[in-house]
């Protein structure tokens, strides 16, 4: 994991990235969620493509690979969960996540997010990267997608659990059921979360009842974590 420390110095820095061709492996679709300090910026399932990104202002103005075999990973070219954030930055809510700033450091083969859309962390936060819950030890084009991965960027100190939410697909309206908020990273419960009007007790387990609508989206929430994904409820 890049510490912020270093990241700092790349906040200021403004790197404006483009795709090129794309390489052996394409449309991937993920999960890709991009949670800022205050809001989320972008949740959704997305279709990556493999290819280049360019850095157009800085020191190294050339295209770089962003395909796990050119960036210190292991296995054949895939695509990856930076060129994951190029392709959404490049769809409808890129005025959210536009433009990234990107820098090349040749020492790392990768590229380190400076700052998505108008947010670029400060002090000890930082751009974390985690797949499929587990915080990224490398760079972010050094790790290989599959269908189906769940791939987050959310500001962090490097202190900062993501929030997990188990909910059932389907409830019976008017009716009890349990959710549970967990530490995604460990899969321990979260006490004193908050979510659909209620408060996770001891295993991060909270009881709602649902009297009303056919469907209802639910996520968790705490002061100091990351909030978790939206889950959709059927009412019947």
């Amino acid at each position: 994991m890049i510490r912020s420390s270093f990241l700092r110095t790349l906040a200021l820095a403004s790197v404006f990235v483009i795709g090129l061709s794309a390489s052996a492996t394409a449309g991937t679709r993920i999960n890709l969620r991009v949670e800022g300090a205050k809001a989320t910026l972008y949740d959704g399932s997305i279709s990556v493509i493999g290819g280049k990104l360019t850095s157009r202002i800085g020191e190294d103005r050339g295209s770089h690979s962003c395909n796990v075999a050119d960036n210190g990973g292991r296995g054949v070219p895939a695509v990856t969960p930076t060129r994951a954030l190029f392709e959404a930055s490049a769809q409808t809510l890129r005025d959210r996540l536009g433009p990234l700033r990107l820098e090349w450091y040749e020492s790392f083969s990768d590229f380190i997010v400076g700052s998505i859309g108008d947010e670029a962390p400060s002090g000890n936060s930082y751009w974390e990267l985690s797949v499929n819950w587990k915080v990224a030890q490398v760079g972010g084009c050094a790790i290989a997608l599959k269908d189906g991965d769940e791939v987050l960027w959310a500001v962090s100190d490097g202190a900062t659990p993501s929030l997990r939410l188990l909910a059932p697909k389907t409830a019976r309206r008017g009716r009890q059921f349990n959710v549970r908020v967990t530490d995604g990273a460990t899969g321990k419960g979260v006490a004193g979360a908050h979510v659909g009007g209620e408060t996770t007790g001891a295993g991060g387990i909270a009881k709602l009842t649902l009297r009303t609508g056919t469907k209802r989206l639910l996520r968790a929430t705490k002061t100091g974590s990351t909030r978790s994904s939206t889950e959709a409820i059927e009412l019947r």
